[in-house]
């Protein structure tokens, strides 16, 4: 009924916002605490935003465990008013739920000691990898074969196995294991995402249907956000390294790229470096790999539109923002080396 009332005239202006009532988890950190010194990047991003919005941020806490039966006995009982960290997926509860842009990506990922080898889920074969029962990385470790598995209840036993030594690697939820491996382990262990169906995902903001002023200001304060977002994922050690797949990736697989396209000589693994920055820090506005459908956000089109000055363009606006248009300064996050490894992923995607 939501979306029939919205189509019977133009969007009224948005009224102030005299609080910002937010649903979330009182246990479950790295998202979200209602005690305790770390409050979760979901409870700090919702402070940012509230605050921007020049209102008061207040919680109802519920556990999120209940998937969709939470939100319809949190956001749609209007016990609170947004929801941080739903899956941006337009399928989900679109009847009654509106999702703002994307603010993160996360999904699985393997945490093991460092080691210069592993640069696959493949190289675990033989070896004991822990997993979670019935989830993604068991299913599909299971079916690929080759692998001792090792199964727990939740990914925290999971984890406490690895720091035990009692296994070798983990394959679990990725921010789980990246905020264990800071506090537990002081950041000894690698933690890689893994790429793989099913395994990554984006999270969005949900309001209610008939709340579209309300998404509208919170989608606005998120396009501002970028570098916080950014910041409070370093800050709770989601992770952030290459994304890794199954198999080993051959330079000989490589596609060949233009003669005139200077990423043309570049290692793979820088693009690939590049390409991990740029979803941990770009995709929430640009989408995952570059692959907006909005042309104005479609950086795939850079070297169409900037011919010869397009690394200039890109560097400039990097560092210096454009906040007329919404793009913040990202010149005080990222150092150069972390620029130029985007700018070579960009380049290896243009159309």
């Amino acid at each position: 009924m939501g979306a029939l009332l919205l189509g019977l005239g133009a969007p009224t202006p948005a009224a102030p916002i005299a609080k910002l009532r937010v649903c979330a988890d009182p246990d479950n950190l790295p998202f979200s605490s209602e005690r305790g010194p770390d409050r979760g990047l979901y409870v700090e991003l919702a402070e940012l935003v509230a605050a921007r919005l020049g209102a008061p941020a207040e919680y109802f806490w519920w556990r999120s465990y209940f998937g969709r039966r939470t939100v319809r006995n949190t956001l749609l009982s209007d016990e609170c008013d947004a929801y941080f960290g739903l899956p941006y997926d337009t399928s989900f509860m679109s009847q009654t739920v509106a999702l703002t842009r994307p603010f993160l990506e996360m999904g699985y990922a393997v945490i093991a000691p460092r080691s210069p080898g592993l640069a696959a889920v493949d190289d675990l074969k033989g070896r004991r990898v822990a997993v979670q029962f019935s989830s993604s990385p068991q299913l599909l470790l299971s079916e690929r074969g080759g692998f001792q598995l090792v199964t727990f209840r939740e990914p925290e036993d999971a984890l406490d196995a690895l720091a035990r030594r009692e296994v070798d690697a983990a394959f679990v939820w990725g921010p789980v294991a990246g905020y264990f491996n800071k506090q537990k382990l002081g950041g000894a262990y690698q933690v890689s995402p893994v790429a793989g169906p099913g395994l990554q995902w984006q999270a969005a903001v949900g309001v209610r249907k008939r709340e579209e002023s309300l998404r509208l200001a919170i989608d606005g304060e998120l396009a501002q956000l970028g570098p916080d977002i950014a910041r409070l994922a370093a800050k709770y050690g989601f992770p952030s390294g290459p994304t890794i797949g199954f198999e080993r990736v051959s330079r000989s697989r490589v596609p060949l790229l233009a003669a005139d396209n200077p990423v043309a000589t570049a290692p793979p693994d820088t693009v690939r470096a590049g390409r991990s920055l740029f979803n941990q820090y770009c995709s929430h506005c640009h989408a995952p790999n570059a692959l907006s459908p909005e042309p104005s956000r479609d950086l795939r089109r850079l070297r169409a539109r900037y011919g010869d000055k397009m690394r200039d363009v890109a560097v400039s606006t990097m560092t210096e923002g454009r906040p007329t248009k919404g793009m913040p300064t990202w010149g005080d996050v990222l150092n150069a080396e972390a620029i130029g490894k985007i700018l070579t992923f960009l380049e290896s995607v243009q159309n």
